[in-house]
């Protein structure tokens, strides 16, 4: 009768365990814990606090620095010559106002008044986005 080698339970326990952690860490080094994104910042976008260039405030003078050709706009002699300018341009063409009044409408986000009285009676100029839209005049009584 041969004999044969009996492997002892013990060493095939412990074998196994071994196996089963060396198993455990191999499988661990591929596994590796996600981070969350780290947050990218994003560039805050440059708002302009008047997208329409320099206007005249309530007190009749003009906000910002406005590149005025002076000389062209005394060229501009009838009303309908004038619409389109800023509100600027009119108060350098015109000098100080009697009044202006700013506002906004569902057509316009910036809506302007400017009054002056002039040797024919009041005018009324109207500004829509900081360009002149029309003017009217009254008679003087």
């Amino acid at each position: 009768m041969s004999k044969s080698k009996m492997v002892s339970p013990v060493f095939s326990c412990n074998a196994l365990r071994i196996v089963s952690i060396l198993s455990l860490f191999m499988l661990a080094g591929c596994i590796t814990p996600s981070k969350p994104p780290e947050p990218v910042a994003q560039p805050m976008p440059v708002v302009d606090p008047n997208p329409f260039g320099p206007v005249v405030g309530e007190d009749g003078r003009c906000k910002g620095t406005p590149n005025i050709d002076l000389a062209n706009l005394k060229t501009r002699t009838t009303d309908s010559a004038l619409v389109g300018i800023s509100e600027c341009e009119l108060v350098a063409l015109k000098g100080e106002p009697l009044s202006v009044q700013s506002g906004s409408s569902p057509t316009a986000k910036r809506e302007t008044t400017i009054l002056y009285m002039e040797a024919t009676g009041k005018a009324v100029y109207l500004f829509a986005n900081n360009q002149m839209v029309r003017v009217v005049r009254g008679n003087a009584q």
